[in-house]
């Protein structure tokens, strides 16, 4: 099922000033992608199983793209090793997910957890 962090994504009403901030007190050289306008730092490592090039991704995004989840502010993208497994097994549990949807980063889905985070499913497909 899980089996990496996927990434962290933070939702702000002003991306480029957070993102300046994250970079001026911790370091994080952050690059800029127009596509999906927002700020991102990658942090690459190996699987362990493949020894194939992966990357964790913390990312901040404008609000306006923020999935709307009364509370929340953050989503967990938690990547997983088989979307047709996972959500058979959330299904035989009763949970509600959004998607399956296939982008060019992969396959997605999204449920919220028992205190009602969002948390965005991926399965890599590269």
């Amino acid at each position: 099922m899980v089996i990496a962090l996927g990434g962290v994504f933070l939702y702000s009403e002003n991306p480029k000033v957070l993102a300046e901030w994250y970079e001026s007190l911790l370091g994080l050289k952050y690059e800029y992608t127009e596509q999906y306008k927002a700020y991102y730092v990658s942090f690459p490592y190996k699987d362990a199983d493949s020894d194939e090039d992966r990357y964790t991704v913390f990312s901040i995004l404008h609000n306006k793209n923020r999935p709307i989840v009364d509370g929340k502010i953050f989503t967990i993208n938690l990547r997983v090793s088989s979307m047709d497994e996972t959500l058979a097994n959330l299904a035989k549990e009763g949970v509600k997910v959004k998607g399956p949807e296939k982008h060019d980063e992969g396959i997605f889905a999204w449920v919220n957890d028992p205190e009602g985070n969002y948390i965005e499913l991926w399965e890599d497909i590269t």
